[in-house]
Order: C-alpha cells, then sequence, then structure tokens
C-alpha cells in the first residue's frame, strides 16, 4: 500500500510535467507558423494580409453593355485599374504593361482577367470602351454604365477620383489612382499594386500574392 502511494505521488507531478510541456510545445509551434506567416507577408509587397476587406455586391456595364458584378468576379483573380479613355499619360502607359504582364501570365493562370474601369462614364460608352480595351489585349474587360454604376465599385475599394469639367465637356482630364488593385477568387481585395508599374514587378508581385493566398486556403 504504500509504495502503491508512494508511486502515485511521484506520478502526478510527472504528468503535470508532461502536460506542462506538451503545452508549452504546442504554444511554441503556433507561435512559430505565426511568426513565419507574419515573416512571409512581410515580404510580399503590396498584399492585404490577414484581413483582406471583401466586395460586395455591385452592378456596372461591361464593353458588351451587359451587367457585370461581383458574380463575374468569382472564381477568377482580378487585376482592377481605375482610369479613363481620354487620360493622356498613365492610362495607355499602364494598360500597355498590363498587356504584356497578362501575355506572360495567362498560359499558366487561365483564371485570370484584367479590367479597366472608367472614372468617365460620360464620354466612356460602352462602344469606347469596347474599342479602348480591345486595343491593348481583345481579352480585356472594360467597365463602365452610370455615375452610380460606377461608385458601387470604386466606393468600395476606395478609389477617389475627380472630374475637372466645370465648364466643359470634352477634353478635360480627370484625376484619379494609378494603382492597380487585385481581386482573389472569393472576391477579396487582397493587393494593391502601386506605380510605377513594370511587367517583371507585376508578375512577381502577382506570383507571391498567388502563391500565399493558395497557401492560406
Amino acid at each position: 500500500m504504500l509504495k502503491e502511494l508512494s508511486s502515485s505521488k511521484f506520478l502526478i507531478p510527472a504528468m503535470a510535467i508532461l502536460a506542462m510541456l506538451a503545452t508549452s510545445a504546442g504554444f511554441y509551434i503556433s507561435l512559430k507558423q505565426a511568426q513565419q506567416s507574419q515573416q512571409a507577408v512581410s515580404t510580399i509587397e503590396g498584399l492585404f494580409w490577414p484581413n483582406p476587406k471583401q466586395i460586395n455586391a455591385f452592378s456596372v456595364l461591361d464593353q458588351d453593355g451587359e451587367t457585370f458584378g461581383l458574380k463575374q468576379m468569382k472564381g477568377k483573380w482580378s487585376f482592377v485599374f481605375f482610369g479613363y479613355s481620354h487620360c493622356p499619360d498613365v492610362c495607355p502607359v499602364t494598360m500597355s504593361v498590363m498587356a504584356d504582364s497578362y501575355k506572360e501570365l495567362v498560359d499558366d493562370n487561365n483564371d485570370l482577367q484584367v479590367i479597366f474601369a472608367s472614372v468617365d462614364p460620360n464620354r466612356d460608352t460602352t462602344e469606347k470602351l469596347s474599342q479602348y480595351v480591345s486595343y491593348f489585349n481583345p481579352d480585356f474587360i472594360g467597365l463602365g454604365g452610370t455615375n452610380e454604376m460606377i461608385n458601387s465599385l470604386t466606393g468600395q475599394i476606395g478609389v477617389a477620383y475627380y472630374l475637372n469639367n466645370e465648364n466643359q465637356t470634352e477634353g478635360y482630364l480627370v484625376d484619379h489612382s494609378a494603382s492597380i488593385f487585385l481581386i482573389d477568387p472569393l472576391g477579396r481585395m487582397v493587393g494593391k499594386l502601386s506605380p510605377p508599374h513594370e511587367k517583371n514587378k507585376i508578375i512577381q508581385q502577382f506570383t507571391k500574392i498567388k502563391t500565399f493566398i493558395n497557401e492560406q486556403s
């Protein structure tokens, strides 16, 4: 009986120590994984994580006059650039770079789409948008519609723009963002690619962001 008591007296503390060690090991592993994940995020330029913004329902018109909304983004990686077809510099340069980037990426990424969203719907009719985006690539999508339609998307993404058209209906300039926004297949804004835009930089950023997001799924 004394032997049994003596054994149990040492067994209980030993079990407690083992439990503490197991808990500590689990905590250490979790902490290490969190640190590694945070380090990965910090090395990926433009990545929004761990709280990417979920895009809610919106409704605009594409270059064919068809309704385009969140449904058309789901299941796709979408590069979204806001501009206008009369833009003299930033827009054509950015779209040219995106055309070169798309050619490099599309073979290995068949779930990719490039979207040019106009912030000048008064001049950018569906016909004008169709001509504009197809000039850079026939696969590109142009979005427009009424001001209210456009704002249903710009408001969510946080894109500010200003039309300098107080005294004219043609020939005016529009101040707008030069960034490219990246939406993942779940409809989350997961990245922002800031200018200056270069083909190799865009490819590198997209590849890193996509790989990271897929690993988190």
